[in-house]
């Protein structure tokens, strides 16, 4: 457990400077410097390469997540694992491209997206960076090191993408040119993760086949097989709401829903890197049968969650004015854009890592028929919801979506492994949250709107924190705020 706090700290630490990096990024500089139809197209691009990425890893992050320790040996370099995973996913890098490029002169002969017609083929080099580093960082986090990873993703990787877009005002060059300059951004995270690793000497191109038995080989397939539909599936529902705008709609609502989609990642920032680590601790604690360990970390993720993301959702909700005056006035109509993607991601947040726990469990299997059910669902809801409402009808279909799906592993996990997380408290943080809300919206606006911002945030934060405190929602929040409180104590 201590390693799964202390690294989850640090993750989580680096992951809200990557958010603040994320906001100068989305909020300022692509809102005010570039058109809807240029921030759609390189969101497009990015769904594209994530979508067909997931595909081309052959399912072999879930092999790497669930079945790593029967390879750990760092004297033999775990048994030259790296090198049976990279052989692997170059294979299904190759088919990938192929369908991408098939798929690509489809879209062009229907599109008329003359940007994404002329810019689409860097998806190509985005899959294979996409998918290199996504193999790293689970490999990575095998070996207990998942923090790196998620600095080079979210704090790196937004400082690259920072310096070219100031380049790009600056030096004021061709889009055309900074989308290559994007792309690199993109992929710088990927070289520099892969250099780490060989200067680590933690990996070897020449796997040790005999350590695999006709078991575990059978394990690997199955696992892979059934990781394919799952991590696949997953990636379908993470961006087939921005491509299924860019087709229903055009790359100009896709960047206006991008730039709305942003206030969603806030909040389900936190559970980034709690996941990172927490799927090797678990699928370590599977292999022992340790049930109670399993459930004590279900437990505190959805409570501990669910308190942090109800107060960026109440905080973003209640200045939802003041957050869209930073914007320009194009983007002044997305209100319900922002609460219906907000609220998918805090019920999201809210059920903890139960697809982690599924993932990694002996019933791994139906995880796969989870998430075919959930791909189902969004893009039911999406076809049903974008040509009536457009992109807020893309909120509401991702909100509901998430609901009922997260609501389905919610009730497997009860009824397979007895493990059943909420209790009364639950309630209590839901009736803190509403106080909260009720009493910060008496509370008069001041002029200009960025003190009423800063002020509104600054009581909303500190009334619901002492609530969450002296109510003893969470021992983990409870104990940070007494060891804050020592430290100050102590300097005095």
């Amino acid at each position: 457990m201590g390693i799964i706090r202390t690294q989850t700290m640090w993750g989580t630490f680096y992951t809200y400077v990557g958010a603040a990096l994320g906001v100068l990024t989305n909020l300022v500089l692509l809102a005010w410097f570039f058109s809807p139809e240029q921030i759609g197209l390189l969101n497009v691009l990015v769904a594209y390469s994530l979508l067909f990425a997931q595909f081309a890893n052959l399912g072999f992050d879930n092999v790497t997540i669930r079945l790593f320790p029967y390879f750990r040996n760092e004297q033999n370099k775990h048994e030259g694992y790296f090198g049976l995973m990279l052989k692997v996913i170059l294979t299904g890098f190759l088919i990938s491209s192929f369908l991408f490029a098939i798929w690509f002169f489809i879209i062009m002969d229907r599109t008329s997206d003359l940007l994404f017609s002329k810019l689409g083929f860097y998806v190509f080099p985005l899959i294979l960076a996409t998918l290199l580093f996504n193999s790293f960082d689970t490999y990575s986090r095998a070996l207990y090191k998942s923090i790196r990873g998620t600095f080079l993703k979210e704090v790196l990787q937004r400082v690259f993408i920072i310096i070219f877009i100031g380049l790009y005002i600056f030096y004021q060059f061709s889009f055309n040119r900074f989308v290559l300059l994007y792309v690199i951004a993109l992929t710088l995270p990927t070289i520099i993760l892969f250099i780490q690793l060989i200067l680590e000497r933690s990996i070897s191109f020449n796997w040790n086949s005999s350590v695999v038995d006709k078991r575990l080989k059978k394990e690997i397939i199955s696992v892979s097989i059934f990781g394919i539909i799952t991590v696949f599936s997953s990636t379908i529902v993470s961006n087939i709401d921005k491509i299924m705008i860019q087709q229903y709609l055009d790359l100009s609502q896709t960047g206006i829903y991008s730039i709305a989609y942003f206030f969603g990642v806030i909040i389900s920032m936190p559970s980034r890197a709690l996941t990172k680590i927490s799927s090797t601790v678990i699928a370590e604690a599977w292999k022992k049968n340790e049930l109670t360990t399993i459930f004590s970390i279900y437990y505190k993720s959805c409570i501990n969650q669910m308190i942090f993301s109800l107060l960026l959702f109440i905080g973003i909700w209640a200045n939802i004015d003041n957050l869209l005056q930073l914007l320009p006035d194009k983007y002044a109509h997305i209100h319900w854009v922002v609460f219906w993607i907000a609220l998918g991601s805090f019920i999201d947040m809210s059920t903890g890592i139960n697809n982690t726990i599924i993932a990694t469990s002996p019933s791994y299997k139906v995880q796969s028929l989870f998430m075919f059910i959930f791909v189902i669902i969004i893009i039911g809801t999406n076809a049903i919801f974008i040509p009536i409402y457009g992109i807020e009808g893309a909120a509401f279909a991702s909100a509901l979506s998430l609901f009922v799906f997260n609501a389905i592993r919610w009730v497997f996990l009860w009824k397979k492994y007895g493990m059943q997380p909420f209790n009364y408290k639950f309630i209590i943080i839901i009736a803190c949250g509403a106080l909260v809300y009720l009493a910060s919206s008496t509370i008069p606006k001041v002029t200009p709107f960025y003190i009423d911002l800063f002020l509104r945030s600054v009581l909303i934060f500190i009334f619901y924190v002492l609530l969450a405190w002296k109510l003893n929602l969470s021992d983990d929040l409870t104990d940070r705020i007494h060891s804050y409180i020592r430290i100050f104590l102590n300097r005095k």
